[in-house]
Parts: C-alpha cells; structure tokens; sequence
C-alpha cells in the first residue's frame, strides 16, 4: 500500500512475534515503573528544594538555588549519561563492579537522571505555589499555635498543590514522555525495544505507530485523570479564592 508516496506492505504480524513481543511488553512495563517512580521522587525532591528556596536561612536558600539553577542549564540527556557512565566510576572499587554487572543498571540510572532534570523543574512550579499562599492564612496558622513544619504540612503545602495542580500535571506528562530518553543509555524501555525490532527486522514502521500510539494514549489519558482531579477539587478552589478575596 502506499505511504507517504512510498510502497510499503505493512506485515502488523511482526510486533506480535516472539521475541519482539517479549521486547515490547518488557519496554511497556519499564517505561511506566520509569516514569511513575521519577514521578514520585521528583515531586519529593521538588517540594524540599521548593521549600529550602523560600526559607529566609541562607545556608539552605543558596545551596537548593545554586541545584535548581544548575540543573535548568543542563540537558537532561547528560544526567542520564552522567549517572550511567560517570557516577560508578566516582565510587569505591567494589561497588562500581556491582552495578556495572547489574543487569538494570541502566533503567537505575535512567531514574536517577530524570529525577535530578525533573525535580528541578518541579521546584520552580511548586514554589510559585508556596508563594501564592495568602499572607492571612499563614498568619491564622500562626495564631492557632502551628509551629512552621506543621504550617507547612497543613496549612502552606495543601494550598499551593490546589493552585498548581495544572501546571504540575503538564510537567508530570512530560516526564512520562522524557523515559524515552533511557533508550540512549540502553535502558530497554519500549523506544529502546521499538528501536531493536526495526534494527532486526529493518520493518520499523509498524512498531513505531504502535509505540507512538502508547505514547499519545497514555498522555492523553493524564491529561483527562488530571481534569477529572481539578474538576473533582473545584469547590475547595473555588472557597480557597473566596477566602482570598
């Protein structure tokens, strides 16, 4: 049939073959433990950095804006490459054998590199959050006889996840879309695992389409998820803007 003004006979019986349906089922499973897992850790190291940035103790401000700065500048492919190729070189002797023969290593360090590039990102989008808490709720938080880590937990942090519910959304899809990045580091995700079936089979097309449509599904799915979330928070939104006015 043609196809972009080429003939090519699509065979959709290859993506369904041992051993390449083996592949792909292995790179779905590692592309969502990928991305849920730097998802996770991300957002706790993005609200911490977030935090230290708007304390008024300098020994923590500096430092966690020194690493936002530092990270943002930096393509996220080289923390990947940083912590598959450099980071086990800079232990002790034993312990860089022990990963260079761990099976896995390269899904670990494709973590550790979008955790790092990701919780950046996070931090920025979770501090515009803290900074947009109302002065009068922290000062209730206060006078009620919170001390600041319960002001925090309570009080601060509820307020600021409602408001940048949107935007950290958006980032979290796009992390999900950044795991293809592992392929580079051999992490046998399914970009990776699409990529050895067309090397093999030189008929990359049909797995291509199938993974492209992986990747749109299950954005599309986080963006309805996250929604159905804002929609399903609305009343205590709408009463958080009320209290504001």
């Amino acid at each position: 049939m043609k196809f972009l003004n080429l003939r090519y006979d699509f065979d959709w019986g290859i993506p369904f073959r041992e051993p390449y349906v083996g592949w792909l089922i292995t790179g779905v499973e590692l592309t969502f433990l990928i991305a849920a897992v730097t998802t996770v850790l991300s957002l706790l190291a993005g609200t911490v950095l977030a935090v230290l940035r708007t304390t008024r103790f300098k020994f923590l401000n500096i430092p966690a804006k020194i690493y936002v700065e530092t990270v943002r500048n930096i393509p996220g492919l080289f923390w990947l490459l940083f912590f598959y190729f450099i980071f086990p070189q800079m232990l002790p002797f034993g312990l860089t054998d022990v990963l260079n023969r761990y099976t896995y290593y390269s899904v670990v360090a494709g973590i550790l590199g979008l955790t790092v590039d990701n919780s950046a990102y996070v931090s920025d989008i979770v501090r515009t959050g803290l900074l947009s808490v109302p002065r009068g709720r922290i000062e209730a938080a206060v006078s009620t006889g919170l001390n600041r880590f319960q002001q925090i937990r309570y009080i601060i942090l509820p307020d600021a996840f409602r408001a940048i519910l949107p935007p950290l959304g958006t980032r979290m899809i796009h992390n999900f879309k950044n795991s293809s990045l592992c392929m580079a580091i051999a992490a046998p995700e399914l970009t990776w695992a699409t990529q050895q079936v067309e090397s093999i089979t030189f008929r990359g097309l049909e797995v291509t389409l199938l993974a492209t449509a992986f990747y749109i599904g299950i954005s599309l799915f986080l963006a309805i998820l996250m929604i159905r979330l804002e929609r399903f928070l609305k009343i205590d939104v709408t009463s958080m803007t009320q209290m504001r006015n």
